[in-house]
């Protein structure tokens, strides 16, 4: 299949905090979105409840 992706911009809100990653839950009932701390940009001290965005696509199976 031969497609064109395009990320989309999404938010979420900070549920959870650990000493490896953060769980962002996706605004929309889009479910939640866990992620390791070094894929996490930002200059503020991360806390429960923050507001995030991030980009996201469609998966491209090769």
């Amino acid at each position: 299949m031969n497609i064109e992706l395009r990320p989309v911009l999404l938010h979420g809100v900070i549920k959870e905090i650990t000493e490896v990653g953060v769980r962002i839950g996706v605004n929309g009932r889009m479910g939640v979105l866990s992620l390791p701390l070094r894929s996490i940009y930002t200059d503020k001290p991360l806390a429960l409840g923050q507001e995030c965005e991030f980009y996201l696509s469609y998966v491209n199976v090769l």
